[in-house]
């Protein structure tokens, strides 16, 4: 379904389907001038005026056709049909055109306080109402004073209640968009945790790993260090000393396979290179696309850094803005940190609220103590949070 902004209005008209409700509107026209039409060709027309019936009848369109900018343009109608109100009384003063008018007030009363602003509507409601009074002092039917105030005290409720069913369909929109656009927001955050706990747990698989090669090496070398010992005088126990060794190295390359396969199960598919921090500026467009403000700030010289150091810098830099709000007043910032033998990196904004915020919390930390770094969370006002991260650096070789 397309929709387009129409200028002035806040809300937004649909285009879906133009020639339906245009052709409804043209037998609405149709319909009113047919029922007023045979009043205003009556040859016993009330004070002799015979001749005046025939402006009657030609200048009865006046208050009939703005009913078909309603739905484009709802206030250049209501204005329009003020206008025709006034224009087709002003010849004679004594014509008739209330049968039209009161019905073409309320649709346009309607579809104006359905799809304009609350000013725009009052604003064409008083027109309206404007013009029902001056109708009610020139109709040719209301010649007696009783029947002015009683049109009058007819019509204006009947066109005040119709504005009003007009304003509580339109809020009754609103809260329904707003609850499409929370709805769409929720499903957006559970995407965003599931992703980050994905994250989470390849990082603590990762973790794992490390942890039990070292164990495994550290057994291998035991081994080795006892099987050299007993080879010369002690064969047998040294045989069986080799043999653990080559039962343990094939226990772990089985696991390695099994934890590898896990950690890389979500680039299967994907040649694309693993980001690095000279890709930032394309992590921080992205997060300013949805009108976010984050400012870069880089001290030190920048140097070639261990892919996994740059690797973990752009997934806790990626995983704490989703940790934190992005407020469109005061921008996020940024700072990265360029020391002798550290990375260091301090992301500063407004906390963001629900599970998102602390799994991407807990991603980035695991992300980060990974490497042998520290992690850390403050909050130095209400809601401020500032996210800190010290990756200690090995240069790279070559």
């Amino acid at each position: 379904m397309l929709r387009v902004p129409n200028q002035g209005y806040d809300h937004s008209v649909r285009t879906d389907s133009p020639r339906g409700p245009l052709l409804l509107d043209l037998a609405i026209c149709a319909a009113l001038f047919a029922f007023a039409l045979p009043v205003t060709m009556q040859p016993d027309a009330p004070d002799g005026a015979g001749a005046g019936t025939v402006l009657d009848s030609l200048l009865l369109p006046a208050v009939v056709l703005p009913i078909l900018l309603r739905r484009r343009a709802p206030f250049m109608a209501a204005a329009a049909l003020a206008a025709g109100c006034v224009v087709s009384g002003i010849p004679t003063f004594d014509q008739f055109r209330l049968g039209a008018a009161i019905p073409a007030a309320m649709l346009i009363l309607y579809s104006l306080a359905s799809r304009a602003d609350r000013r725009r509507a009052l604003a064409g409601l008083a027109l309206v109402l404007a013009g029902m009074v001056f109708i009610g002092f020139t109709d040719s039917v209301l010649d007696e004073d009783d029947g002015v105030v009683g049109m009058v005290l007819f019509s204006i409720p009947l066109c005040v209640g119709t504005w009003g069913a007009g304003r509580i369909a339109r809020s009754r929109d609103e809260v329904a968009e707003q609850l499409a656009e929370r709805s769409r927001l929720l499903t957006r955050q559970r995407e965003q945790t599931a992703e980050l706990a994905v994250e989470v747990e390849r990082t603590r698989l990762a973790s794992d790993l490390d942890a039990a090669a070292r164990v495994r090496v550290r057994e291998i070398i035991e081994l080795a260090g006892s099987g050299e010992r007993l080879a010369g005088s002690d064969p047998a126990p040294a045989r069986d000393a080799f043999s653990r060794i080559e039962q343990i190295g094939r226990e772990s390359l089985n696991e390695l396979r099994g934890l590898l396969g896990v950690l890389r199960s979500d680039e299967r598919g994907t040649r694309a290179p693993r980001p690095t921090l000279a890709e930032i500026e394309t992590l921080l467009a992205e997060a300013r696309s949805g009108g976010r403000l984050v400012d870069l700030e880089v001290d030190g010289e920048g140097c070639r850094l261990p892919g996994g150091v740059e690797l973990a810098a752009y997934r806790t830099l990626q995983h704490a803005l989703v940790a934190i709000h992005g407020g469109e007043r005061e921008p996020a910032t940024v700072q990265l940190r360029y020391l002798p033998g550290a990375l260091e990196l301090e992301v500063r904004d407004v906390a963001a609220e629900g599970t998102s915020g602390e799994a991407a919390l807990a991603a980035a930390r695991e992300r980060v103590t990974a490497h042998g770094g520290s992690f850390t969370t403050d909050t130095e006002v209400p809601r401020q949070r500032v996210l800190r991260a010290h990756l200690p650096v090995v240069a790279a070789s070559g």
